[in-house]
């Protein structure tokens, strides 16, 4: 993908994720993402909540860890995504899987 491993990418962007049968927009207000890890805080604005997605990967395109509320919302789960490098940034592409529910959509675009 390009990003040394010891140079980690900070930066932002944007969530849209699927739940309740409808999409959701959020900002990602911290990003650090490298070729074997990737974290990302997300301002949960219905919430008024924090996301921290952690998510690790051997290949820096196939990333698979956990997602977390910081408020200690029961909503913690699984995470997907595969990596892809756009004109204007990164896009992650994958899927929320929480305990009891069917796998939802998420993308997280990383500019």
């Amino acid at each position: 993908m390009g990003v040394e491993e010891n140079d980690p990418t900070m930066a932002s962007g944007w969530s849209l994720s699927q739940y309740g049968g409808t999409w959701h927009e959020d900002a990602c207000v911290q990003v650090s993402i490298t070729d074997s890890k990737l974290v990302i805080d997300i301002e949960v604005k219905e919430d008024a909540d924090t996301i921290t997605v952690t998510a690790s990967s051997t290949d820096g395109v196939r990333y698979t860890g956990d997602y977390r509320y910081r408020e200690g919302s029961d909503s913690n789960g699984l995470v997907y995504f595969e990596r892809y490098q756009g004109p204007t940034g990164q896009v992650l592409i994958g899927e929320r899987h929480e305990v009891g529910r069917q796998p939802t959509r998420w993308i997280i675009k990383v500019t």
